[in-house]
């Protein structure tokens, strides 16, 4: 059985199931998507599984949608279910691109397993410091960065005036940070530890 155009009746056929019209079907739109997207230069398992939606959506269209409104453009119909198939491939890709098959499975960075070991050698180091430096440094940085304490209240607690409490603020913030630099034995502005 040969068919030469598409029209009312090729439509029904292939609607009702055919099997001489599901293969002609078959055999002339697979070489028509595979041409088209040949032309695309996409990577073949792409253009075989498009060629694959494209068919089964352009049947389901027919035997379980609306059908084809204009049964003399079926070709054309086809071809738009291609595009739309095709586009939504390509933008599936562009959202989750897949990794190359040799690379290296990546890094997960939001867990750090070392953090809470770090976290906890690091607060050993500025207890000891602390301990090292003088009962009224320890108490101005306990109460300030530990226990933030008002500024008023530290004042009170240390009978000083709010300007001075800047001045011992910035004192014992020098002498940790040099005290905690001399502990890790790195060199460097004792700045650094508290911009």
């Amino acid at each position: 059985m040969e068919f030469q155009t598409f029209d009312e009746a090729y439509v029904s056929r292939l609607t009702e199931g055919d099997p001489a019209t599901e293969s002609h079907f078959s055999q002339y739109f697979r070489k028509f998507i595979a041409l088209k997207l040949r032309a695309r230069k996409l990577p073949q398992p792409l253009a075989e599984d498009i060629q694959q939606e494209t068919m089964f959506r352009v049947l389901k269209a027919l035997r379980k949608g609306s059908g084809v409104a204009q049964p003399e453009r079926f070709g054309a119909f086809v071809s738009s279910v291609c595009n739309n198939v095709m586009l939504e491939f390509l933008h599936k890709l562009s959202r989750n691109p897949s990794a190359p098959s040799n690379s290296q499975e990546p890094i997960d960075e939001r867990i750090d397993m070392d953090a809470p070991l770090i976290t906890e050698q690091r607060k050993q180091v500025v207890a000891e410091v602390l301990e090292g430096l003088g009962s009224k440094d320890r108490e101005i940085l306990r109460l300030v960065f530990f226990e933030e304490t008002e500024r008023e209240e530290v004042c009170k607690r240390l009978g000083v005036r709010s300007e001075y409490l800047r001045v011992l603020l910035h004192r014992a913030k020098e002498r940790f940070a040099q005290a905690y630099l001399r502990k890790q034995g790195l060199p460097g502005q004792a700045r650094t530890l508290f911009c």
